[in-house]
Parts: C-alpha cells; sequence; structure tokens
C-alpha cells in the first residue's frame, strides 16, 4: 500500500473530488496539493512540468503522474481496486458498461453541467441554455432511470468506480435530473450515505 500518492486541486469540491472519494473507498494514504490559482500556482514552471494544460487534477503516485479525472479514477481503480471498484478485464460485458459510464460522466454529463457555468452571460443566453441542459437532462434520465429502477448501482455487480465518477457529477443538474426524480434521488441518496464519500467531502 502506498503512502506517497498527492492530489493537486483547488477545493474539495473541484474535480478532485471523485479521486479523492475513490482513494478514500480504496482506503489509500494521499496527500492534497491545494493550489491557488489566484497567486498563479497553477502555471508554475514546476505545476505545468506536472500537468502541462495548467489545470487540476493532477494525480502523482511516485513516477507515475495521471491528469484528467476519468483518467485518474480509471487508473486507481485499475491498480488499487481490481475487481472490486472495477471489473476485471476477462468479464467483457460489465467492462464495456463499466468504461461507458466511466467516460459518460465526463464526457457527456459533466460537459452539460458545464454550460450552465459557461453560457449564462446575458439573460436571454442563460435561457437558451437552461432550455438546451432540460434537453439533454431529459434524454440522460431515459437512460439512467430503467437502470435504477432495479439496481442500486449503475453496474449489475454493484458499486464501482463508475458510480464515484457519476455521483461526483450529477449533482450540477440536479433540478432537472434529481428533482421529483426517485430513481436518481434515491441512487444519489446512496452514495451521499456512503462513509467514505463524507470523509472525502464530496457532497
Amino acid at each position: 500500500m502506498t503512502s506517497s500518492i498527492k492530489i493537486y486541486c483547488m477545493a474539495h469540491q473541484d474535480r478532485s473530488d471523485r479521486v479523492r472519494w475513490l482513494l478514500e473507498e480504496l482506503g489509500l494514504p494521499y496527500t492534497d496539493v491545494f493550489l491557488k490559482k489566484s497567486a498563479g500556482e497553477l502555471n508554475t514552471p514546476a505545476y505545468r512540468a506536472l500537468n502541462p494544460l495548467g489545470r487540476v487534477p493532477t494525480l502523482v503516485d511516485d513516477s507515475i503522474v495521471v491528469h484528467e479525472s476519468a483518467g485518474i479514477c480509471l487508473y486507481l481503480a485499475d491498480r488499487y481496486g481490481y475487481g472490486k471498484l472495477c471489473p476485471r478485464l476477462e468479464n467483457f460485458q460489465e467492462r464495456a458498461l463499466y468504461n461507458q459510464w466511466m467516460t459518460f460522466s465526463t464526457g457527456s454529463l459533466e460537459c452539460v453541467v458545464a454550460r450552465m457555468f459557461t453560457h449564462v452571460g446575458t439573460p436571454e443566453e442563460k435561457a437558451v441554455t437552461h432550455a438546451f441542459v432540460e434537453e439533454q437532462c431529459t434524454i440522460f434520465k431515459k437512460l439512467l432511470n430503467p437502470i435504477l429502477e432495479k439496481q442500486d448501482y449503475i453496474l449489475s455487480s454493484g458499486f464501482s468506480a463508475a458510480d464515484i465518477m457519476l455521483g461526483a457529477v450529477i449533482p450540477g443538474a440536479e433540478p432537472w435530473l434529481m428533482a421529483g426524480n426517485p430513481p436518481i434521488q434515491n441512487y444519489m441518496k446512496r452514495l451521499m450515505a456512503r462513509p467514505a464519500a463524507v470523509r472525502a467531502k464530496v457532497f
């Protein structure tokens, strides 16, 4: 078990939240390295050497450096939670679904959530953005609800890193995904009650 894992981040509730949550589920010790954007700490030569994009999170695990939250969680689950928090490769069907949901969380869901913070400069633009988010979340509910109506977690095999990725993003679209929608509401209640999520200060 390693004790040299570092998470470079700006706050507990930035995209490092899912990384920290996964580490807590795995029982791995880690160190948070909080950076201040206003002080230029994302743009220092030392940090840019770790992450040329100058963004967070970045994970350092001994000599291994990974950025992008989904990439970090895929790495951690495979290295330290293989067969427990991620399906084994030989379980092709579950592994395929796991990969799908890990990438859906950022590639589809979080892209929609992010629009609410970047396309709201005027009342007109805000109205268009919210209409788009509502439309997309209607599609997401059609995808997620049938699964969460019949099982507790996104994979039939049980809780996994894919739930961590989804659980960290869904609240950003709470009015459109959770409000008045028991399948996702109950799913989030289960995730928010997990001791590791509480320790990681995700919510």
